[in-house]
């Protein structure tokens, strides 16, 4: 009785994760597989590994690697893993009389992660970057068909800190054929690029198959600044992990380290937000408000193109800076208006 209800208690939760929005609480997609004396105790079997395995992988997504290994995350049970989860979807299922495959993904409840991280001793970091669009290119050649492009088919990177998705189907003609074509263009050309795609982050990886197996070079290219980041990978290093697993956990390791908030360094400052509408004063303050060096944010006067704030942050304006960069948002000094705040590309 007991596990039926477990049963039924997972689908009916599955009927709501698909429609949720991509946070970095939830989890995609984690392969299980499980045996037992019956196919319902194998399957039984195969979901509580697999909420073990989804809540260390969101715990690990949330926290630093150097703190962690400072203050080790204790062992997740299948307990303490079932007391977080808000929803879970089973796809893929396979099973016979004693053995159950699948794919299961997993969304979890922030309170309850938090609680738990709070617990261990360990910071919890949520702030996503902007969107990006990947352009998974095969030995310098965009083709929708080669195995690395369809490597990124898949939800799960749309949940990262570092949200990355595929382009649409109907997006694929305006983008170049070649690679170096694109990793060639001018400011100016990434910016009509970015107006085109409707995003202002893009990231150009190149596979291909060379004599020491499969490697794939990674820029990182912000459309409306121009700043451009080579991604490594150690492909001799993966430890199981997928090719573009790899590269998307670098770069979410890259956006905690820069966006961490250290509570002792705190600094406040007067900063002069400006704005052409009501929707791009709405864009950057939800910047503001879901940055994660940003502690606290008061407003102390507003017109209709400009708002005068107080903003404390960690203490790092570099840091700031970069974090609020790659939401598409500048944060430099004014001679006249002393620190301002606008959207990319304003002057």
């Amino acid at each position: 009785m007991i596990i039926r209800f477990l049963l039924s208690f997972v689908v009916f939760l599955g009927l709501s994760l698909s429609a949720r929005a991509a946070d970095p609480f939830t989890i995609i997609s984690v392969p299980v597989d499980a045996t037992g004396d019956s196919a319902i105790e194998a399957q039984t079997l195969a979901i509580q590994q697999g909420q073990m395995q989804a809540a260390t992988l969101v715990l690990e997504r949330l926290t630093l690697a150097s703190e962690r290994s400072q203050n080790p995350l204790p062992e997740i049970d299948q307990e303490t893993a079932a007391k977080m989860i808000r929803a879970l979807e089973i796809a893929n299922e396979k099973r016979s009389a004693n053995r159950y495959l699948g794919d299961i993904s997993v969304a979890f409840s922030p309170r309850d992660v938090q609680a738990y991280l709070k617990e261990a001793g360990l910071n919890m970091i949520t702030s996503q970057a902007r969107q990006r669009l990947v352009l998974p290119y095969s030995q310098g050649q965009l083709d929708t068909s080669s195995p690395w492009f369809q490597a990124w088919n898949t939800p799960k990177f749309s949940h990262a800190l570092t949200p990355i998705n595929l382009p649409k189907p109907e997006q694929i003609s305006l983008i170049p054929r070649n690679s170096a074509t694109v990793l060639s263009m001018s400011p100016g050309e990434l910016a009509d690029l970015g107006r085109s795609l409707g995003v202002q982050q893009i990231l150009v990886t190149d596979g291909f198959n060379g004599v020491a197996g499969f490697d794939a070079s990674t820029v990182d290219i912000a459309l409306d600044t121009n700043q451009k980041q080579t991604i490594r990978v150690d492909r001799f290093a993966l430890n199981g992990k997928s090719y573009e697993d790899a590269i998307v956990e670098t770069m979410e390791n890259d956006w905690k380290q820069n966006t961490v908030t250290l509570a002792s360094e705190a600094v406040s400052m007067t900063v002069s937000v400006l704005y052409d509408s009501q929707a791009e004063w709405q864009r950057l303050k939800s910047a503001i408000d879901s940055s994660a060096q940003i502690q606290g944010a008061r407003l102390d006067a507003m017109s209709k193109d400009g708002a005068l704030m107080t903003v404390t942050y960690a203490g790092d304006l570099g840091r700031l800076q970069r974090e609020l960069s790659f939401k598409g948002v500048d944060i430099r000094e004014d001679e006249t208006l002393g620190t301002i705040l606008t959207r990319s590309g304003r002057r």
